[in-house]
């Protein structure tokens, strides 16, 4: 499902997200957690949850796009946590 992307003032094929800093205590209790690296998953645009591919076009609004870059999660995976 495309979303209005007009908002978000980024073009997918030069979206390198950037994840939010955390202490490294966080990022060690993350990936121990999950048993992946969530820097590592934002970069490589893959959804920690769910291991799916992430795409700028995926995200229904900035909201969400936001919180991909704090948490990793895509959209589907947020909307099955957050509701």
């Amino acid at each position: 499902m495309a979303y209005d992307l007009p908002k978000l003032k980024i073009k997918n094929m030069n979206w390198n997200p950037q994840p939010t800093k955390k202490s490294e205590g966080i990022e060690s209790f993350l990936k121990d957690s999950l048993g992946v690296d969530r820097r590592k998953s934002i970069t490589q645009k893959v959804c920690p949850f769910c291991s799916k591919a992430v795409t700028l076009d995926s995200f229904k609004d900035e909201l969400s796009l936001k919180e991909f870059h704090i948490s990793g999660l895509c959209q589907s995976c947020q909307d099955s946590i957050f509701g």
